[in-house]
């Protein structure tokens, strides 16, 4: 697990890099920007996401999945073949659906509140050309995965991304740009991102286009569309049940797009604990998926809790974060924020518990139970949209909250049940209640953390004393040999890769 490990620490740099700008973003879009237009910025990518998702049919899993099935036969022409199959699907797809958009806008419209359908109606081309984009974005990064390039794959979009979004705020805080500029430039900056994945995919040997159809056999090609589609059912009913919240709280709520801002700062503050999940289980998968393509359990067992331990360490670390700054955060946000407090302790609950079940997304998804995974979360979607219907009117952005954490919560404790029952998997050992000790004692101590009235400094003060009685305590009681070994040969080599 060494190339594996060294690969999702890299990863996890780049992903807290991007963590930061995101944040940066957050807070300074939120003060120079007004609410109604920043909703619609913080919205595209959001609708772009669900739409990308329908458009794939599931092929970016295909490719992930196949590309090692082929490495067995050393089958250079099927892996090329693969490969065109993989993108012109979708693109195919995508055409189909984009003519749809067009043709049923006026319908689209008529879903949002009625004071934000001026804006949508004016940037409505916006959509069309982001979803095909991140498309693209999600085909190279499904293949760089593949080959366990995980970390150059992140550093486009938390890095190259964000920093060009933020860019972008700062022009146009500086009153640099218009409005109109800003979102073609924003749209824009994601054409930048598919020509750099482009250009890192087309480094590798095995990324070539072909079509000789023949040298893929019936059978083969029936199990990749088979297996793409349910994991296009599983990625549409997954993404809605990640992003449902915001859209719904557009159509819902009498403050329409004016509500997105608020709900979306809480949002990407309780997602922190969720960044070493992002950057540590993408390098593991590719490793699990190794090993269970080698039928080899007893190292997909030892992969499987490894990094779930791996990822529980850092998650806990970020909530203790999060919890101890979250009052600097909401007053740093100007006025009409106050709300990002308590729905950011709420989303927390159903986030925790995401972390703290492993990676029972990739256990289901590379085994004979893959479907289940679409049964639970199409069952949960179902249940979230009644209730979102019944909360959001009623609750506003607290009752969009209380749903999508419960709604979280109660999906992943389903997965870890039956990962359990069948597969006979946790992501549970002994480090893992070494961790839960290491964050209780931190919890404690951060009380007795002296308070400043400046909330910047006060955030700085405050994160790095509790990462380093975190850090100092993790390597004390060794909860994790990965982490452990890692720290060993930085000091024996001097450097961290």
């Amino acid at each position: 697990m060494g190339v594996v490990f060294r690969q999702s620490v890299k990863t996890s740099i780049i992903t807290f890099t991007g963590a930061l700008l995101g944040g940066i973003v957050a807070i300074y879009s939120s003060n120079v920007m007004p609410k109604q237009e920043l909703g619609f910025v913080r919205l595209l990518p959001i609708q772009a996401v669900i739409a990308s998702f329908f458009l794939m049919v599931g092929m970016n899993n295909s490719l992930f999945f196949y590309l090692h099935r082929f490495d067995e036969h050393a089958d250079a022409e099927k892996k090329s073949v693969l490969l065109t199959v993989s993108f012109g699907v979708p693109l195919l797809v995508y055409v189909l659906g984009a003519l749809g958009y067009v043709l049923f806008l006026d319908h689209w419209l008529q879903f949002n509140q009625e004071q934000d359908r001026l804006l949508m109606s004016r940037y409505a081309w916006c959509l069309p050309l982001f979803a095909l984009f991140n498309l693209l974005m999600m085909l190279f990064e499904a293949y760089l995965h593949a080959h366990i390039k995980a970390a150059q794959a992140s550093f486009v979009r938390e890095v190259l991304i964000k920093g060009g979004n933020l860019l972008l705020f700062i022009l146009f805080g500086l009153r640099l740009i218009p409005f109109p500029v800003f979102i073609t430039l924003f749209v824009g900056i994601n054409l930048l991102a598919v020509l750099v994945l482009w250009r890192m995919a087309s480094r590798l040997a095995d990324f070539r286009f072909s079509f000789q159809w023949q040298r893929v056999s019936r059978t083969e090609y029936r199990s990749i569309l088979v297996f793409a589609l349910f994991h296009a059912l599983m990625g549409i009913s997954g993404t809605l049940f990640g992003f449902l919240d915001s859209q719904l709280l557009t159509t819902l709520s009498r403050d329409g797009l004016a509500s997105i801002p608020v709900y979306t700062n809480a949002t990407f503050i309780a997602t922190l604990i969720s960044i070493p999940y992002r950057a540590l289980s993408v390098p593991a998968s590719g490793d699990i998926s190794k090993a269970y393509a080698q039928n080899n359990h007893d190292k997909v067992e030892n992969a499987y809790q490894r990094a779930g331990l791996n990822i529980f360490i850092p998650s806990l670390f970020m909530v203790i974060l999060v919890i101890g700054n979250l009052h600097n955060a909401v007053a740093i946000l100007r006025d009409g924020y106050e709300a990002v407090f308590g729905i950011t302790l709420i989303l927390l609950i159903g986030r925790l518990g995401d972390s703290a079940t492993g990676l029972n997304d990739m256990a289901l998804n590379m085994s004979p139970y893959y479907r289940l995974n679409f049964y639970l979360s199409a069952s949960i979607v179902v249940l979230m949209i009644v209730m979102f219907h019944l909360m959001i009117p009623a609750f506003g952005v607290y009752g969009a909250a209380w749903v999508s954490s419960g709604a979280l919560l109660l999906f992943n404790l389903a997965k870890a049940w039956f990962v359990w029952s069948k597969m006979r998997l946790h992501p549970f050992s002994g480090g893992t209640l070494k961790t839960i000790g290491i964050a209780a004692v931190v919890w404690l101590l951060t009380y007795f953390i002296p308070h400043s009235e400046n909330p910047y400094f006060d955030a700085v003060w405050r994160s790095i004393l509790i990462a380093v009685l975190f850090a100092g305590l993790v390597i004390w009681v060794k909860p994790s040999k990965d982490i452990s070994d890692f720290l060993k040969e930085v000091r024996k080599k001097k450097r961290l890769f």
